[in-house]
């Protein structure tokens, strides 16, 4: 990765500079995998760049490649059904991937990908995990951070690089029905010292999904070509994935002002309309960092992404206590072109007794978007036995232009070690521009800008780490996340208004037990977001009034490692109470916050059975809280368990490594609710999923 670790190593005396290395180990090096292999021991933290576990202010896990493979996970939300804070959203096998992080939504188009965003699309663009080494999960608003991040928490996937050993590996699967996988994964390094590495992923998913009479083909295409010298440091990387859906996606259902009661949840493999979509999707990222003397290192990296979308869709709303409603089918081109940059340096010194790590980067990021809709005539349809539904034949030619915007953000932080590095205390700030502009499109196709938004907002933050004995660290942190704010429409008597940006607030307070083969995390954390309500005292027309406030309140606790030689553990609970403190017109006041379950809580185990060398048993739990759907707290999603189980061989056959792997995921086939989407959207859950793979290393 091409960061610099916010810490320091080796003893020097006073007034001496000394060298960004920690434990012996590059700073642009990954950290290390823990006991059990299925986390690692740190992450990045975006412009503190890679910090170990101890040393960081934050609640954050880092899931390993190793554990992607032998849970055989697609998406991302494979690899977050191990974490107790954060939740679906939307169904698999849908167009894109959503959840909830601390009672928050974030979308995977506000992934980063190795510390730059922007680089994801909404239509299609999910992160295919083949190009995976880690998937680092950061609990919290992060603007200091990440820039304009999601305020819940954010997630980054760190890409693949040839290692020292040479790699060879073959994978072919299949999945439920007839979809089928073959993945080739190969590295190299060469030179006379290892300096070029090249790493390549190909693979194909093609057949019947989970879901009824639907069919996809996924395919990827990745390089990642780095170059590792004495004092520079650089990587490329370049993918392109497509997606070809046919038959159907999975509904995420609106349910009608009317009910009383959550109607009984559909089976998971009905999808309501005859759905298609093509998304093409090409990115390229490029980034390097050279070390300007022993102690302070330059950095930079550029990335550039275009998504090309068409499908057919549907809107499935106004659901009735009988399971019907009504259909708004759809027909949907979108293009878009999205390019991110950060320039930076990070370096150490000494003022004193202190020792500083001292980061500072400046960043931007761009996205133009171009999309057109074609509606088709309202319909009515039935969540648990659909009729054939019609759509509307895509509009012809180029979408029109619909948005522009443009992030740039300077931020910089100082981490002061003290006490032999016992005490780290961080602060810094980040300057955020968000500069927005939308178009509405003419028959001509003309596109002037309907709105414009133009802000500036300063984001600070406070993290403390204390060390008062050698395993356990105590961390506190005060920080902040931003959203584009909004440009009050004419509807309202301060038309034209510009809203400053939303700023989430976040207060954490937490404790970090690593004994080596297995560690605890334990949070507490509150986190403010606010909202805009209308103010209907004045006239002729309301006010709108950025005084609306969601506050959640949470305590979470997470395990993972080693229990023995033969036992891995991976889960946790997270206690959330999620509150609308100032709603409209105060109706709300006081009520949950809809898609924000009080409990969450999972458990992965994996067993070697002993006799049978090679031979690994899995099962993982995961259990979901009742958890209300609108705002008026009328209808309640009931509370779900899901149960795991899996099992996986590794062995040799004529000299080669060969893993088999097996697992099922719902295995009791249960119908349930899942997930709230937005307010009165939930989506169900999907259905049993059987999954079966042989790894080959050659």
């Amino acid at each position: 990765m091409l960061f610099i670790v916010s810490g320091l190593s080796g003893a020097v005396q006073a007034g001496q500079l000394e060298p960004v290395v920690v434990e012996g180990r590059r700073v642009n090096d990954l950290a290390p995998v823990h006991a059990g292999g299925q986390v690692a021991t740190g992450g990045s933290l975006g412009l503190l760049g890679n910090v170990d576990l101890s040393d960081a202010p934050f609640s954050q896990t880092s899931y390993t490649s190793a554990l992607i493979e032998d849970q055989q996970a697609a998406t991302l939300g494979d690899v977050l059904d191990n974490m107790p804070s954060v939740r679906r959203s939307v169904p698999p096998n849908n167009i894109g991937e959503q959840f909830k992080i601390r009672g928050f939504a974030l979308s995977d188009s506000q992934t980063a990908i190795n510390g730059l965003y922007g680089l994801v699309s909404t239509y299609g663009g999910t992160p295919p995990l083949d190009i995976a080494e880690r998937v680092e999960v950061l609990l919290g608003p992060s603007a200091l951070l990440n820039g304009m991040a999601a305020v819940g928490g954010s997630i980054n996937v760190v890409p693949k690089r040839a290692a020292d050993e040479p790699l060879a590996r073959v994978t072919v699967g299949r999945e439920s029905a007839s979809l089928a996988k073959a993945h080739a994964n190969l590295g190299r390094r060469f030179g006379a010292g290892g300096e070029w590495g090249l790493r390549v992923n190909a693979s194909r998913r093609d057949g019947g999904t989970p879901l009824a009479g639907v069919s996809r083909k996924d395919d990827v295409g990745a390089l990642a070509l780095d170059y590792r010298g004495e004092r520079l440091r650089a990587a490329l990387d370049v993918w392109r994935s497509t997606v070809r859906n046919r038959g159907g996606t999975p509904i995420i259902p609106g349910m009608d002002a009317s009910l009383v009661a959550m109607p009984a949840a559909p089976d998971g493999a009905i999808t309501v309309s005859d759905d298609d979509y093509d998304a093409h999707n090409t990115t390229a990222l490029i980034g390097g960092e050279f070390d300007l003397t022993r102690d302070w290192t330059a950095f930079a990296r550029f990335g550039r992404r275009h998504n090309d979308f068409a499908g057919r869709g549907q809107l499935v709303t106004n659901v009735k206590a009988d399971g019907s409603a009504y259909l708004f089918p759809l027909s949907t081109r979108a293009d878009n072109h999205a390019r991110s940059a950060e320039l930076g340096a990070r370096g150490a010194f000494r003022t004193g007794s202190i020792r500083h790590v001292f980061a500072l980067s400046g960043t931007r990021q761009q996205d133009e978007t171009r999309q057109g809709f074609v509606y088709a005539p309202i319909g009515v349809t039935h969540i648990r036995h659909p009729p054939a539904a019609r759509h509307p034949a895509p509009a012809a030619g180029d979408p029109p232009k619909t948005s522009r915007s443009r992030f740039d953000g300077v931020a910089l932080a100082d981490t002061l070690s003290l006490d032999d590095e016992r005490v780290l205390l961080t602060l810094g700030a980040r300057r955020q521009r968000v500069k927005v502009d939308n178009f509405g499109a003419t028959l001509q196709g003309f596109t002037p800008v309907t709105s414009a938004y133009d802000q500036r907002a300063w984001t600070p933050m406070v993290g403390l780490v204390i060390k008062p004995l050698a395993p356990l660290s105590l961390y506190a942190n005060h920080i902040q996340g931003l959203e584009a704010g909004t440009t009050v429409g004419r509807n309202y008597q301060n038309a034209g208004e510009v809203l400053p940006p939303y700023k989430t607030r976040q207060f954490e307070i937490g404790a970090k037990l690593d004994r080596g083969g297995f560690a605890n995390t334990l949070s507490l954390f509150q986190i403010t977001r606010p909202s805009t309500v209308s103010d209907r005292g004045t006239s002729p027309l309301p006010t709108l009034r950025l005084d609306g406030e969601q506050r959640n309140r949470g305590v979470e606790w997470a395990f993972f490692g080693a229990l023995t030689r033969r036992v891995r553990v991976l889960g946790g609970i997270s206690y959330t109470r999620g509150k609308l403190t100032r709603t409209q017109d105060g109706a709300d006041n006081g009520n949950d916050a809809p898609g924000t379950a009080p409990l969450a809580a999972n458990l992965g185990l994996e067993w070697d059975v002993p006799g049978v060398a090679g031979l690994t048993l899995t099962g993982r739990v995961i259990h979901t809280g009742a958890q209300y759907v609108d705002n008026a707290n009328v209808l309640r999603m009931p509370s779900w368990s899901r149960f795991d189980l899996g099992a996986r061989y590794a062995t040799r056959v004529a000299g080669r490594a060969l893993t088999l792997r097996a697992s099922v995921h719902n295995l009791a086939d249960r119908r349930y609710w899942e997930g709230v989407y937005m307010s009165s959207y939930v989506s169900p859950a999907a259905p049993r999923t059987v999954l079966v793979s042989a790894t080959m290393d050659f």
